[in-house]
Formats: C-alpha cells, sequence, structure tokens
C-alpha cells in the first residue's frame, strides 16, 4: 500500500537507501512482444525482511510468502468472495467453531516429505503460537480472538479445527499468505526459515534460489510441483525462475516495462495510464481503504467524545474528490464503508456518509480545536485535510509521527489525538476485521477498536455475523453493523486507493476476488 504522496513513508522508508539492480531482460524492448522464455522479471518495492510465512508483515513479506508457501483455501475466481481448494480439497463447516477439511492427497514438500494432516496442524500450532506480532495478525485473521485446537487423521486424510470462541470468517482467513502451511524442515529450524536457506521448508510451487540483501530475490519453480489450484482462467506456464528486484520509483518501474527491463509491474499513480494496447494488459485491484477514524474515548480530552454532530461535520467538510486528486491523482474510487466495496458484505453506505457541505461544517467546527494524527510523508493529501478543516473555521494542530508512533498512538494514547487519517489493507477481504475497528474492546482491552466508541447495536450484529455459518445471515448482521458506525460517524471513508498491475506482451497477471495472487503470474509466448 504504497501512495507516491500518501504513503511513501511506509514502504519507502523501508527501501530508503537500498541499492537498486535491474533483472536481465527477457524479451524485446519496448513493450514487444517477449522472446520465447521461462522467466519472469518482475518487482518488489522494498527487500523481503523475513522469509516465514507466519512472520510476514509488509507486503513485500506477503508477496514472497505466497510464492514459496501454499494455504488450505484460495481465493476463487471473480468478484463473488468465494474459496476454491489450495492444500484442502474439501472443507465444511459443522459450526462456526468447528471446521473440518480434507487435506490434498500427493501433496509434497520441497524436500519430499509427504504433506499430511499432521503436518498442517504442526503448522497452524506453530503460527498461533509465536508472540511475534505478524504471526498474531494472522492467527487473528485465521481463528479469530479465542483458542484454536487442531486434530489431524493421518488415515482419514482430515484435521479438524475447534475454536474456543465462535468464528465464522475462518474460510476466507484460511486462504491469507501468513497461513501457508511450514514444512517440518522449517518448524525444526526457525532461524533459517526466517532466513530462506532450509531448502525442506517450503510447501507451494516455488523455493528461494538466491538472495541478495536489499537489492533482489529469485525464485525456481519446483519440477516436482503439482498441487495448482483449479484456476479456469490462468492461461500460459509457470516460470521456470522469478526474479524480484527492489524498485520503489514509480517512474523508473514504467521505463524498465516500456523498454523490457521488467515484465510485470504495479502502479499506484498516473504512470499506469502509459500502458494500453495490446503490448500490454492491466489488472486492477483496491489496495488501501483510506478513513478518518474519530477518538471518542471518554476523558481523552477529544473534542469528538460524545458529539456526533460534530463528527459529522467534519465528514462535511472534507471534499474526497479533492483528497483523491492530491494524492492518488485522481486514480482512486469512491469509498461509502468501512472498506472497499469489492469486499463480500460491504455495504453501500451512499445514502448514510455525509456529504460535503462546507458552510454546514463551518457552523459546527467554527472556533474548536482538533488534533490531527497523520503519518509522515502523507504529504499533500494530509495536508489537503487540515486545511479543509481549517477552511471550515477550525484550529488544526497537526501531528506526523513515524508508522510506529502513529501506530502506537491510535492504539493505546488516546488523549493525543482527535482524528486520525487511517490506510487500512484493503486485499484481506474480511470485512470484520475493518468493522472491528469501529467497536466493541478498545487495545487496551485487547480488541481493535481505534475509534473507542459505545455501540451496542453494531456489537450485537457483529457478534451474530461472527457466530453464524450461514453466509446470507453473516451479510445482514454485518451490514447492520456497518450501518451503524456509519449513522454515528464513528469513522467517515474517503476514497479507495486503486492500484494496478501492468504485464508486458506475452505474460499475463490475475487478480481473484479483489487480490492479486503472484503464483499465479504466466508466461503467454
Amino acid at each position: 500500500m504504497v501512495t507516491k504522496r500518501i504513503i511513501a513513508g511506509i514502504a519507502l522508508a523501508t527501501a530508503a537507501g537500498l541499492a537498486l539492480t535491474a533483472c536481465s531482460a527477457s524479451g524485446t524492448a519496448g513493450g514487444g512482444t517477449a522472446a520465447k522464455t521461462d522467466t519472469i522479471n518482475a518487482e518488489l518495492w522494498y527487500a523481503p525482511a523475513t522469509f516465514d510465512p507466519a512472520k510476514a508483515s509488509a507486503s513485500s513479506d506477503v508477496t514472497v510468502a505466497r510464492l514459496g508457501f501454499d494455504t488450505l483455501l484460495r481465493q476463487a475466481e471473480g468478484d463473488d468472495g468465494g474459496y476454491i481448494g489450495g492444500l484442502a480439497t474439501k472443507w465444511k463447516a459443522d459450526s462456526a467453531s468447528k471446521y473440518e477439511f480434507t487435506i490434498r492427497d500427493g501433496a509434497t514438500c520441497s524436500d519430499g516429505t509427504k504433506i499430511t494432516p499432521t503436518v498442517v496442524a504442526k503448522s497452524f500450532e506453530y503460527l498461533t503460537g509465536l508472540e511475534d506480532s505478524g504471526a498474531q495478525t494472522w492467527k487473528n485473521q485465521a481463528f479469530g480472538s479465542g483458542k484454536a485446537t487442531f486434530s489431524p487423521d493421518d488415515a482419514a486424510g482430515t484435521l479438524t479445527i475447534s475454536l474456543s470462541a465462535p468464528y465464522s470468517q475462518l474460510l476466507g482467513g484460511l486462504t491469507r499468505p501468513g497461513t501457508g502451511i511450514i514444512c517440518p524442515a522449517g518448524i525444526a529450524d526457525p532461524k533459517g526459515l526466517a532466513a530462506g536457506t532450509v531448502k525442506g521448508a517450503w510447501s507451494g510451487p516455488y523455493t528461494l534460489a538466491k538472495s541478495s540483501a536489499g537489492k533482489s530475490v529469485q525464485y525456481t519453480l519446483r519440477s516436482d510441483y503439482d498441487a495448482w489450484p483449479a484456476w479456469k482462467t490462468v492461461k500460459g506456464t509457470p516460470a521456470k525462475t522469478i526474479n524480484l528486484t527492489v524498485q520503489a520509483d514509480s517512474n523508473t518501474s514504467a521505463n524498465l516495462l516500456q523498454s523490457g527491463g521488467v515484465d510485470v509491474a504495479r502502479f499506484y499513480d498516473s504512470n499506469a495510464e502509459r500502458f494500453s494496447g495490446g503490448d500490454y494488459s492491466t489488472v486492477k485491484f483496491a489496495s488501501s481503504a483510506y478513513n478518518l477514524v474519530f477518538n471518542e474515548a471518554e476523558g481523552s480530552g477529544s473534542v469528538f467524545a460524545g458529539d456526533q454532530p460534530l463528527r459529522a461535520a467534519v465528514a462535511q467538510a472534507i471534499d474526497t474528490k479533492g483528497f483523491n486528486n492530491a494524492g492518488l491523482d485522481g486514480l482512486g474510487v469512491e469509498q461509502t464503508t468501512v472498506n472497499a466495496a469489492s469486499y463480500r458484505c460491504a455495504v453501500d453506505g451512499s445514502s448514510l456518509v455525509q456529504q460535503y457541505d462546507p458552510k454546514a461544517a463551518a457552523k459546527e467546527l467554527k472556533g474548536k480545536t482538533i488534533r490531527l494524527l497523520m503519518m509522515s510523508n502523507w504529504d499533500p493529501a494530509a495536508d489537503f485535510l487540515a486545511e479543509s478543516l481549517r477552511n471550515a473555521g477550525a484550529t488544526v494542530k497537526v501531528s506526523a509521527p513515524d508508522p510506529a508512533d502513529w501506530t502506537k498512538q491510535m492504539r493505546t494514547e488516546p488523549k493525543t489525538w482527535d482524528v486520525a487519517i487511517a490506510a487500512e489493507d484493503a486485499q484481506v477481504g474480511l470485512i470484520n476485521l475493518s468493522i472491528a475497528r469501529y467497536l466493541g474492546e478498545t487495545y487496551p482491552e485487547g480488541g481493535t477498536n481505534v475509534s473507542s466508541s459505545d455501540n451496542p447495536e453494531g456489537v450485537k450484529a457483529y457478534q451474530a455475523a461472527m457466530a453464524t455459518t450461514d453466509e446470507a445471515q453473516q451479510c445482514s448482521d454485518f451490514e447492520t453493523a456497518q450501518k451503524s458506525i456509519l449513522e454515528r460517524v464513528d469513522m467517515t471513508p474517503l476514497i479507495t486507493d486503486t492500484h494496478r498491475y501492468v504485464a508486458r506482451k506475452g505474460f499475463a497477471t490475475y487478480v481473484f476476488s479483489g487480490y492479486w495472487d503472484p503464483s499465479a503470474m504466466r508466461i503467454t509466448s
């Protein structure tokens, strides 16, 4: 989730000072047809920090995790939010607290070890036993906030997952790359796993062949791999070699793609518009959801605690089109709920979100002092927000700490801010995670509510959705929870950042249910 103007600080700060290296070209210049090749050259915005999928936290970590480690389920093709088999061929929910999976027969690790239900169970036990913050995120996405118990039956080929608290979103959680199955050799050597040096750790189609610290990684296709998902739209041949080079500059990426220096590149800005016609193909997906979060914690000194009209006035003061132009070259799309419209069960909140009306906003905001929390390097879009509030008569005090301090303040230091701009990952596909940011227990209480709102109606609907396996009922309850959040103005949605993956002629890449899958990159000529 990198944006030239809004959030370059997140990804590029990590990449700062990294030397860049060009991948070897695999085709002709100018975007023409690629010469016969078995290699795909692509890019990362910054170097992976770990090759342990359970500890993956940044986008580069997640990309390489998908290449090296298979998950039980995968996102289905289309936009229906469904699932297809990965290492699991069948699955069923006995209840929202008990699930059973049939593990694919014949799947193996990169050292030939058979992937049995016990191997899967041991990998999940490793994940849920880690105190690492990245692992805790994956654990919560996959299994919810309760305790998960894994019961393998190797003779039957099944794994039963039992939860101490109902979690209806487990199937979606088990599509996430951080739940990738780590083979026994990797579990036995956690340090080597993180460094990518354990040859038998991999369960996915690719293994790490080379890694140049801060510069590039190279992956090699396993000759014995035969566990591809049953994709119907994916055409072409998997690359025998995938080169991923660190490249943080969008202009350079565009030039390399145009000259044949890379075959696939990701764009967040108007550079994507340089590529059209038969020489290139483009897929789009929602990358980040930009929201304003109101601090309603009692005793925090926040001007928004207990003042819904004031929260609504802030929403009226912001022209989302102007925010879009300032931060995303106008390439973002309107957002009307807690995350992207592509999410399953996302409600269309158009009638509930305040319309731009600076005159009405000024009646409430004039003379108010507002502490705006943003992350460093989010200019000028963040400045646009501050000026919008000032134009409506408010005095705005801006705080722009680094990402770590920004996260800490928003989660655990409510006395330091009144309203914060947040960019939430829009590729997860689990609407429950976004809803839980605005209702229920706060971080100090063991929850994820950053607004400190008191919303019993929303909590009731959310809990009902988490306790049922009926998908239609889940959506109905999740929609009720979203509407309650929007009506109370515990947050106000701004825009969804649309990213684009462009492949030059001879190559293809795919997005499934809003998620870009790097393992589905293909050579088509």
